[in-house]
């Protein structure tokens, strides 16, 4: 027989957890014992930095009403940093760190109906580095000086967040041309696939070929500097036109290409599939391989799918095992998405919902993993059915599983007259890092002949004339140099501060002599 304090105990317990299980209904603000849900706090971390280096980065409170409460909730700022005074829902952390230390942290924001969000920080400030230039004996053009080692490093979400990048564009304008041996000149798609000496070069369009039919050719190149074999490997067969390719080579050497066709100047954009276990024959076929009707990509749960036009923007990536086909209906569709769809048997796909709500085309997807933690980053362009005097701007996207992807963020628009209308972005990339972007362009309008131009991601110099201003870059030539102008004594001679390729972290500073004709690579410390 149980004790009657047994008894009255379990009994006390139950009541107990019943009322808890009526009384809350969890952190959505409703039920009688909801409590008032938290405000987030971003970035989720923050850049390093180092002394002598001033430092600036914004706090944001995310969905929090004004006024709001910014508070340091433990921890101590880096020494000479501090929090300005704002009720706002940004804050600045700025100063000139005079130490070098590990900063740990926590920031407050609390909003006018007591919603509270805190997140933790830690920051590590490191002794001034060391830059310098050592000459790599090279000559360049008269008047030009040369400095190499600029590439970016690994793929940084964090930089990628904030969007602080230093794109510098290339030099030569444009950086590949069509060829001048027909009337037929328009090239733009380009597509870099990293090779164990390069790159293999993709592109589409008429690059001097006697019809104006789209077509995809490949050029190899080991720097982006000198190019060779430049030839053609998709004709376009049985369309009008076959362009807008990008290409997965996996761990065996095989090659698998999604590109979009049009049967006719009336029909619908779709996207079609060919593969190479050597990079050489396609579809059975040694190139150039004549495209054919059953190349199509078939997608038979979307209904929308054969009505509706699919002109560029199709993307293939080899994620898990699967194949995933992004495929965007931009602006010929009635509404704007980019759509995912997989496979294990291409050219059947199988739609798995939207991506992306934009009426943009995506054009690229990378996929990275930093940390632990996977991160996809999508390139996307304007595409326009008629003439538009406005120019257009490149965006990029961020997804963590690649099945749906966050806001656009602007990527860049045209540097210089001559690319204003630019177009088919696709992401430069070598062992994790991003280097840079190709893409397609011309000056007058979307619509019109295009060439290929780059834009560099690169270590921002920040390089200062002792009897002068700063010296500012003519641009970068390849994604590991950049080109200066050599003032009227012919030489620089002054002060150099550098920063990583978002423009904002640190590596070190130093004096220099540099010399116009010669070539330097950047030596840190």
């Amino acid at each position: 027989m149980r004790s009657a304090t047994l008894v009255w105990t379990v009994l006390l317990a139950a009541l107990v957890v019943l009322a808890c299980a009526c009384g809350s209904r969890g952190g959505n603000g409703s039920g009688t014992g909801s409590h008032t849900p938290a405000i987030s706090i971003i970035p989720a971390s923050l850049p390093n930095g180092m002394v002598s280096f001033p430092y600036s980065q914004s706090i944001n409170a995310v969905d929090g009403a004004a006024p709001i409460t910014w508070t340091i909730s433990s921890g101590s700022l880096p020494r000479n940093v501090t929090m300005a005074n704002s009720s706002t829902g940004s804050v600045i952390l700025s100063g000139t760190p005079d130490a070098a230390q590990s900063a740990t942290f926590t920031i407050q924001a609390k909003d006018a109906i007591n919603r509270v969000g805190v997140q933790s920080y830690t920051i590590k400030i490191t002794a001034v580095g060391k830059a310098g230039m050592q000459s790599t004996g090279a000559q360049v053009p008269a008047g030009i000086i040369e400095i190499r080692g600029l590439s970016a490093g690994p793929f940084n979400p964090l930089s990628w967040q904030q969007n602080t990048l230093n794109w510098v564009p290339d030099v030569r304008l444009p950086m590949l041309a069509p060829l001048a041996t027909s009337a037929w000149q328009n090239i733009y798609a380009p597509w870099a696939l990293e090779q164990p000496t390069g790159w293999r070069m993709f592109y589409g369009g008429w690059d001097g070929t006697p019809t104006p039919n789209d077509r995809v050719y490949s050029i190899d190149t080991p720097d982006f500097l000198t190019f060779t074999d430049r030839i053609m490997v998709i004709d376009h067969g049985d369309f009008l036109h076959v362009n807008n390719e990008n290409i997965t080579q996996l761990s065996d050497g095989s090659m698998h290409m999604i590109c979009t066709i049009a049967v006719d100047e009336t029909s619908n954009g779709k996207p079609a599939y060919f593969a190479s276990p050597d990079g050489i024959t396609w579809n059975g076929t040694s190139e150039p391989y004549s495209a054919r009707l059953t190349d199509v990509v078939s997608i038979p749960n979307d209904s929308n799918y054969p009505g509706w036009d699919f002109n560029g923007g199709n993307v293939l990536l080899w994620d898990a095992n699967t194949w995933a086909l992004y495929y965007s209906v931009g602006i010929y569709g009635g509404i704007g998405q980019v759509y995912r769809a997989t496979s294990t048997l291409p050219p059947i796909f199988q739609k798995t919902g939207v991506a992306l709500d934009t009426l943009n085309y995506i054009n690229d997807v990378k996929k990275f993993s930093v940390g632990g933690k996977t991160w996809y980053l999508a390139s996307l362009y304007v595409e326009r059915a008629t003439f538009d005097p406005s120019a257009p701007t490149l965006t990029y996207s961020l997804s963590n599983d690649g099945v749906t992807f966050g806001p656009e963020q602007i990527l860049f628009s045209g540097a210089t007259a001559t690319d204003k209308f630019l177009m088919t972005p696709s992401f430069v990339t070598r062992n994790g890092s991003i280097l840079g972007v190709l893409y397609g362009a011309n000056a007058t309008d979307l619509l019109d002949p295009n060439q290929i131009f780059a834009r560099w991601l690169q270590k921002q110099l920040v390089i200062t004339n002792t009897t002068g201003p700063r010296t500012t870059p003519l641009g970068a030539h390849g994604p590991d140099r950049q080109w200066l102008q050599a003032p009227s004594s012919g030489a620089i001679t002054g002060s150099i501060a550098v920063y990583a390729e978002d423009g904002v972290t640190p590596l070190g500073r130093g004096q220099v002599s540099l010399a116009g004709g010669k070539s330097y690579i950047l030596v840190l410390n």
